[in-house]
């Protein structure tokens, strides 16, 4: 059997190592940096804990909860205090709440009313069907508007990939986003209509993921 070369060892290229293993096929992971993860690192200093790029993850899909019981990492698993749903951003020198539901979002301070108008607008915006590649900047500022990117969607950018949303292509590193739009036309309206589709695949809304 021929062995597999994985490039890089983030969780993605471990992930596919494990599995290949697992099926009996070589694999050899090859990592530039002196340390495997990529960017997931928790740093403790000082008191603190600190971390570089994701440092949760949501069972969306039935997969990652497999993964997880695969690796045998259920006795590790810490789940969030129910109580504790607030998530914030830093804005205006003080932490801001996150909005969590359509009102909330109405009502937040986090954005300008014109940022607000743009998420209404966004149902109306024709769909991208060129086929060319966008950035993650390009689709929300096309999509959704210059302030959504800089009061949301960069913060989430770096939580996940710990990079640059001008430099990360939105097919790659959002896919899902690239499919609702070219299914439904509309971000809104994929969330709106392919909530029945995510239940036959067994999959679950972020907003209620574990």
């Amino acid at each position: 059997m021929k062995p597999v070369a994985i490039i890089g060892a983030g969780i993605t290229g471990l992930t596919a190592a494990f599995y290949l293993r697992r099926n009996g096929i070589p694999v050899t992971v090859y990592e530039g940096s002196d340390r495997v993860g990529g960017v997931i690192q928790s740093l403790r200093q000082d008191g603190y804990l600190a971390e570089f790029g994701p440092n949760t993850i949501l069972e969306t899909s039935p997969k990652i909860t497999q993964l997880i019981r695969d690796a045998g990492l259920e006795s590790r698993r810490l789940d969030p205090d129910p109580r504790a749903q607030a998530r914030y951003v830093v804005r205006y020198k003080r932490p801001i709440e996150m909005p969590g539901s359509p009102l909330g979002f109405f009502s937040t301070p986090l954005f300008t009313l014109k940022a607000k108008l743009a998420v209404l607008r966004e149902p109306f915006v024709p769909a991208r069907r060129d086929g060319k590649e966008e950035s993650i900047a390009q689709f929300v500022i096309r999509r959704l508007g210059q302030e959504f990117l800089d009061q949301a969607i960069d913060a989430l950018v770096g939580g996940v990939y710990a990079g640059d949303p001008y430099k990360l292509s939105v097919s790659q590193a959002f896919p899902k986003l690239a499919q609702i739009e070219a299914r439904y036309g509309s971000l809104i309206k994929g969330q709106i209509f392919g909530g029945r589709e995510r239940k036959k695949r067994g999959e679950v809304a972020k907003d209620r993921a574990p």
